[in-house]
Formats: C-alpha cells, structure tokens, sequence
C-alpha cells in the first residue's frame, strides 16, 4: 500500500461536518470558560466572531452581484428569458419580503421585547462617560474588516 492509496482511503470532513464540529467547540468553550471567570477569553471571542461576521457581511453583495450577472449572462441573447427570469425574481422577493414582514410583526407582537425595560439610567453624564472609552487592539483589529461592501457595490453599480 503506498501512501498515495493511504490518502485517499481517508474522508474528507465535509463543511457541514466543520460546522457541527465547530458548534461543539464554541459549546464546549463557553462551558469551560465562563464570563465570569475568563473576561480576557470573553473579550477575544467578541472580537473573533465579530471579524467574522463583518468578512461574512463584505462577501454577501459581491456574490449576490455576481449571481445575477451569470445568471442574466446565461441566458445569452433570449431577451424574452431575461424578462421572465426577471419577473419571477421580482415576484418572489416581493412574496418573501411580505411573509418576513408578517412574521418578524407576529413575534415582535408575541414577545413584545423591550416591555418592563426603565431607561431612567439614560442621561448625559453616561453618555459621554461612554463618550471617552479607550481605543483597543482588539477594536482597532475589528474595526479593519469593512462591516459591509454594500455602498462600494452600489456606488459601482451606479
């Protein structure tokens, strides 16, 4: 047996099977590493996961914009595909924007957050005591991944 057959006889772990791994492992993080106990280690996962979901966010209009493009391009000449294919992607945002709506209304009515919350805290002094908060690394390191590519995209779509 060589080693080229060594490897191949082993699986490749799938991206769902990443993902459930990495869920135990955030599960069993916050387990081991209460906030209580681990401030630094509570401070460095905010930062981790906020990095990642601003690089999650900077990739969403890129591949949107490039989804529609290869889609309308796929097309070729049939302009009369294009405007179907148009219609129907207008008609299902529309219809799944309508059922969102109704559904975020619904819980908010359900839940009613914010109810039984006094913001008699809220005055000037504490906010411009917020006002001078430090700069941090792990600030400055967050704050390096754009939040959103959106307005970019816009701007070049323009």
């Amino acid at each position: 047996m060589t080693v080229e057959t060594d490897v191949s006889a082993k699986k490749k772990v799938s991206a769902t099977q990443w993902i459930m791994i990495s869920m135990i492992v955030g599960i069993a993080a916050g387990y081991l590493f209460p906030a209580a106990e681990y401030p630094g280690f509570i401070a460095f996962a905010k930062t981790l996961s906020n990095v990642f979901l601003r690089m999650i966010k900077s990739l969403i209009v890129p591949l949107l914009f490039s989804t529609l493009v290869v889609g309308i391009a796929g097309h070729g000449d049939d302009m009369k595909k294009v405007g179907r294919l148009a219609f129907r992607s207008i008609v299902y945002f529309e219809v799944v924007t309508t059922l969102a709506l109704f559904i975020g209304l619904a819980a908010v009515n359900l839940v009613k957050p914010g109810s039984g919350i006094s913001l008699t805290g809220a005055d000037a002094a504490a906010a411009s005591q917020f006002a001078q908060t430090k700069i941090t690394f792990a600030g400055v390191i967050e704050h390096s991944i754009p939040p959103a590519c959106a307005a970019k995209t816009e701007a070049i779509a323009r």
